[in-house]
């Protein structure tokens, strides 16, 4: 279980760190060409990683949820 100790602040760290690329590239492609592909790669892991911090605070939520119903 001591792998899932860090793995909210992981995703969160994740998911900021591929917007904030996302972000610096969408910058450059207002001012002149960009790479089209790469643009599409940052913008589905800055999706993805997004998803993945919110399915896992969702699961967590619901394990606790769960937790104080059952002794309801």
């Amino acid at each position: 279980m001591s792998i899932f100790n860090n793995l909210p602040e992981e995703l969160s760290k994740n998911a900021k760190n591929a917007h904030r690329l996302y972000k610096q590239h969408w910058a450059l492609t207002s001012q002149e060409q960009a790479d089209a592909k790469l643009f599409y790669e940052l913008a589905v892991k800055s999706t993805v990683s997004q998803m993945a911090y919110l399915e896992h605070t969702r699961v967590s939520h619901m394990l606790l949820k769960s937790t104080f119903e059952s002794f309801q």
